[in-house]
């Protein structure tokens, strides 16, 4: 009788389990929706020659909460043959030490700094749940943002520590390429709509994914880091990622800017400010 349950048990899983994996196939990610506001208006990226003109690069404003969202876009454009250094920010959820958020920011010749975000786009109504994100609940999303949103909101506003690095290249080449093919990405996701998912497309793992492009299996995609990603910056030093010849923990000193960003406040050269590293 007890066999007899449990065959019964057995099966009933298994037709469970298929019919969850076939319902999760045939969900698509939504291009339409009732999404938060930082999360409304999608960035998109017109290419001309050796120039790219980024429409809708966000430039919010939160003050005196982080609730409290002044939105603000605008339209500009980029030489690529002019990227200067790219940066790696993490966010460290100061919160959980297990998780992290992180970015690259890319520094242009004439002063100019362009934030590349990849997030869950969510609802109104929805919260971020990492359980939730390993299942198809929150569509893809790439976005173009000023530094005086993306930034100054983690270490202002939330009061996160938030650490910039230099990144290394072994081919200068390698940022426009780099920055060319998040762009182009995120213009994709307009016409083909993915899923985030906590484990392999996350902010971290997406980063990944175009590092291994330029170099094919320079980082693996199994790496714990790019899952607990509180410890990607330690992943990056390792693979010889982060400009710099210091251990973690010394990078982790120098390149702490939540101090300097809440001292700076919304300066027009703010970038620069976060920046003075030689000044620890």
């Amino acid at each position: 009788m007890l066999k007899k349950i449990f065959k019964f048990l057995g099966i009933t899983l298994a037709i469970l389990l298929v019919i969850f994996l076939v319902w999760q196939n045939l969900k698509k990610p939504a291009l339409v929706g009732d999404w938060q506001e930082q999360l409304k208006i999608a960035s998109t990226a017109e290419f001309k020659g050796d120039t790219v003109v980024v429409h809708n690069v966000r430039n919010f404003r939160y003050s005196p909460t982080e609730a409290d969202m002044h939105p603000g876009y605008y339209d500009r454009a980029y030489d690529l043959n002019a990227i200067k250094k790219v940066w790696y920010v993490a966010e460290p959820f100061n919160e959980n030490k297990v998780a992290a958020h992180t970015f690259l920011s890319f520094e242009f010749n004439n002063g100019d700094f362009l934030s590349i975000t990849i997030e869950a786009r969510k609802t109104k109504d929805q919260t971020f749940n990492i359980y939730k994100g390993m299942i198809h609940t929150y569509p893809l999303m790439y976005i173009a943002a000023d530094e005086r949103d993306a930034v100054l909101l983690r270490a202002n506003i939330r009061q996160d520590k938030v650490y910039v690095y230099p990144v290394k290249f072994s081919n200068p080449e390698n940022a426009r390429l780099l920055l060319t093919d998040m762009l182009n990405k995120m213009n994709d996701l307009l016409a083909h709509p993915a899923w985030y998912n906590s484990f392999w497309s996350n902010c971290t793992s997406s980063i990944v994914y175009h590092v291994n492009k330029l170099s094919p299996g320079r980082v693996s995609m199994l790496s714990w880091q790019l899952w607990l990603t509180a410890s990607a910056d330690e992943l990056a030093l390792k693979h010889g990622l982060l400009d710099t010849s210091l251990t973690i923990d010394e990078a982790r000193k120098k390149y702490f800017i939540t101090d300097r960003s809440i001292q700076a406040g919304d300066a027009p050269n703010y970038s620069q400010l976060i920046r003075q590293f030689d000044q620890n």
